[in-house]
């Protein structure tokens, strides 16, 4: 390839210029065409005929990995049946250190371990569909504001430069780090770097991010995109191992041609500012993943996206953005869905429904138990106003289904709590009354007094920090209820015996002014479910599926025992956003410092009960307690040599084409580019060396890291047995409490969990593989990890504190 060839890959075309929220350049001469890269993990954003799937958040509380694989099978295939090359997804990171984070419910949940399965099993489904994933957020975006300073010119006059995330280097590997281990160890193609500061160097050009931990250390051998304007410097982004800037403009100057890369990296290689051999590396990354993933190929120039993002009509002019352009067919209305899909969705929204309370066994619902007259009351019951889809789904006068932002999908439908209700009750034969209003309550506590009993659907939202909604800049302002949601429950529970409470949310919220009234028999919690969402809250409550999700974060009890939303600039506008929690994140926390909480991670009720019992522990591989040497690094291949030719040869070539107004292009603008003189060396970062390494560091060696650690040691085993009266599944969870022997751990860890299906009076036996990394601390002094000697306590149970079985393993 020529110099604007390899340019052209590296370098999106601008906000608009293409049918995809992120579109690369071509290269013609060799069939390459246009890279179309989209949004997202919950389904095509941005198109028609398509499936609005269960959030991450519902998945991971799904604790199910056939259905984490799944999900990620169904959406890869929707994307590739729109012409997706690049599905921006899973998201692993925010991992959920704050519980108001705005795009928590983007991810799987509070804890490293569950988020690295689901998103494993997610690039798994996802790439087997030939369509490559994205990682993202590499790594610390925890909360929304500050994260870019042009979003917050209104509000924060004194901010200069985003967030910084400052990361402890045991809590990086231990807690945020480890999710991509995990997605890299299962061929993810690409990764994306967060907007935010880590450590004070921005994420998109921080080499000790990208360079090392991501590329050495984790071995990884694809691709690291900018997110979109998360780019902020051209030479230094590049040295520090950026692979491709999107969507190709610098930040908040959409439209412009204004770019980091584009025709200033081609110059940077002519004036020998950056080596050829780094931009060979850029482009090999990027295209080596069509060829490398074994169900993914190198799209054609046919293979092409067949809908635009930025119109629903059948015709538009070409480059919509910038009023550009001849007529034509933009959108083709192709249909994605699918029984698959349909029967995968409903699935993921059956079993992320967590049952938090039943006293009494009032749910599920059943005229033999007296209950004839319903009310059902809230605004997360019913409909938006709206309606169903607006601007990046921030219609919040409704049903949930999902937060705002780049995450959020178009619903081609949504059946609503109250509607799928109202069919339930009309089938049995019941009566239905349903009130929206939560303010005015006159109406409300009428029909909640002549109710048998009342179903209370309440929610909280959130989403990304380009969207402002009432006062929450994408973070929840606080962890309250919605639409005065607090007051209305316990309104219509002093006057109905029988409340039943649906709280429709993005994570967790404060329920203590109503948790424990005595008229509050039942409580579910939702995460955000996608167009199914009305459907799955109904089958539960009137047991044609019997609850099964289990929480993927804590619920606490008091406010202060969660990490807040950093708010304060600082003096100089750089605000400093230090992890103190360290490797204390959610439960761990807790655990920790002996607190009691409302709810604790991993808690799920059920229609039925359930027993563990004979716990099995096998040793398959002798534990060692530090790593072996990994392999030394293969010699350095050379495919072609490097040919920095006259730049001339990278001019603009104006009498083939008319170039579109704000599209990116490789080329030089005219013929000044030289080589630096010897006086005038650029100044590299300190330490840099563009030379390769011999062997990597004694963590790496693999995809995911040095391989010894995802050998399997033990193999844990169980039986579970359903005592109860009804068919049901229950996510068994392992944790291990690690000795401190070198240095302290967590009380518990999550290690391990698998969700079985069990007839009443039946049992299923669960097994559990304990890898070498289950077992490692991140030792900070020799930059390794380390099984340390002593007596490890294996837990078996259904939450993160009801632990049935305890077992040990003893190393020496």
């Amino acid at each position: 390839m020529s110099i604007p060839e390899k340019v052209n890959i590296t370098t999106g075309t601008g906000w608009g210029s293409g049918p995809c929220i992120g579109n690369t350049g071509a290269v013609p001469r060799l069939g390459i065409p246009s890279f179309c890269i989209q949004d997202g993990p919950n389904g095509v954003r941005f198109t028609d005929f398509v499936t609005h799937f269960p959030s991450g958040l519902a998945t991971g509380a799904t604790f199910n990995r056939a259905l984490m694989y799944l999900r990620g099978k169904a959406i890869g295939k929707e994307h590739k049946k729109k012409g997706v090359h690049i599905m921006l997804g899973p998201t692993v990171g925010p991992l959920g250190l704050k519980a108001a984070g705005g795009r928590n419910w983007e991810g799987f949940g509070a804890d490293p371990y569950l988020q690295g399965i689901a998103g494993k099993l997610t690039v798994e489904g996802v790439q087997e569909q030939g369509v490559l994933s994205c990682v993202r957020h590499l790594v610390g975006n925890e909360q929304e504001r500050f994260r870019q300073v042009g979003e917050w010119d209104d509000t924060a006059e004194d901010l200069i430069e985003s967030i910084s995330a400052n990361i402890g280097d045991r809590a990086m590997h231990e807690t945020y780090l480890w999710p991509f281990a995990d997605c890299v160890h299962a061929g993810a193609a690409s990764v994306m770097c967060s907007h935010n500061k880590v450590n004070n160097t921005y994420a998109c050009e921080n080499s000790m991010l990208m360079n090392g931990l991501l590329k050495e250390e984790l071995g990884f051998q694809g691709f690291v995109m900018s997110d979109w304007g998360s780019q902020h410097s051209g030479v230094y982004s590049a040295l520090a191992g950026l692979d491709m800037s999107m969507p190709g403009e610098v930040f908040d100057d959409w439209c412009s041609g204004k770019s980091y890369w584009g025709p200033l990296l081609t110059r940077a290689i002519y004036n020998h500012t950056i080596l050829q051999s780094r931009l060979n590396d850029m482009v090999l990354r990027i295209l080596a993943p069509f060829f490398a993933v074994e169900d993914c190929e190198l799209p054609s120039e046919e293979d092409v996206p067949n809908f635009s993002s930025w119109t629903y009509h059948t015709y538009g002019q070409e480059y919509p953005y910038q009023h550009y352009g001849p007529i034509v067919q933009v959108n083709w209305h192709k249909e994605a869905r699918s029984k698959f899909s349909d029967d995968t969705a409903i699935s993921v929204a059956h079993e992320a429904i967590v049952l938090l309370k039943n006293d009494g066994h009032n749910l599920p619902i059943s005229r033999e138990d007296g209950v004839r007259r319903l009310f059902v009351a809230g605004v997360g019951a019913g409909v938006d106003p709206n309606g169903f889809n607006c601007k990046d789904q921030k219609c919040v006068d409704g049903v949930l289904t999902s937060g705002w932002g780049a995450a959020a999908v178009n619903n081609p439908w949504v059946i609503s709590p109250h509607e799928a209700i109202s069919e339930k009750v009309r089938d049995l034969g019941m009566v239905v009354d349903f009130s929206r209003e939560s303010y005015d309550l006159d109406t409300c506590d009428e029909l909640a007094d002549y109710a048998d009993m009342a179903i209370v659907v309440v929610n909280a939202h959130s989403g990304e920090g380009f969207i402002e909604v009432d006062g929450n800049y994408g973070d929840r302002k606080n962890l309250s209820l919605w639409h005065n949601g607090d007051e209305l429950i316990t309104h219509i529970a002093d006057r109905c015996r029988k409340t039943v409470v649906v709280v429709n949310s993005v994570g967790p919220v404060d329920m203590e002014q109503w948790i424990e009234h005595e008229n509050v028999v039942a409580v579910l919690y939702v995460p955000p479910l996608g167009q199914f969402v009305g459907q799955a809250i109904a089958d539960v409550l009137f047991g044609d599926i019997n609850p099964s999700g289990h929480l993927p974060f804590t619920v606490a009890r008091k406010q202060e025992h969660y990490v807040p939303i950093l708010i304060d600039v600082g003096p100089d506008g750089t605000p400093q956003d230090d992890f103190d929690r360290d490797i204390y994140v959610d439960y761990k926390f807790f655990d920790k410092h002996n607190i009691r909480p409302r709810f604790e991670f991993g808690f799920g009720l059920s229609y039925t009960q359930f027993k563990l019992c004979n716990l099995k522990i096998t040793e398959v591989n002798s534990p060692t307690q530090y790593l072996p040497e990994p392999a030394p690094f293969l010699p350095l291949y050379k495919m072609c040599e490097d040919d920095v030719c006259d730049p001339e040869d990278a001019l603009f070539p104006h009498e083939d084409m008319n170039p579109v107004p704000g599209v990116i292009y490789p080329y030089l603008f005219n013929d000044k580019t030289r080589s630096l003189d010897d006086d005038e060396k650029y100044d590299y970062p300190k330490g840099y060396s563009p030379d390769q390494k011999e062997a990597p560091s004694i963590a790496g060696g693999g995809l995911g890291g040095n391989p010894a650690l995802w050998e399997c040691l033990y193999e844990v085993e169980a039986e579970v047995k359903n005592d109860g009266p009804y068919k049901g599944a229950v996510a068994v969870q392992l944790y291990i409490e690690f000795p401190c022997t070198y240095i302290a751990s967590p009380p518990k860890q999550l290690r391990g969990f698998d969700k079985v299906m069990i007839e009443a009076g039946g049992n299923e036996q669960v097994s559990f593989q304990v890898l070498h990394r289950d077992l490692s601390i991140w030792d900070t002094v020799s930059q390794q990890w380390v099984i340390q000697t002593g007596i490890y306590k294996i837990f078996i149970g259904t939450s993160s504190r009801k632990l049935e079985l305890c077992g040990e393993i003893e190393i020496e």
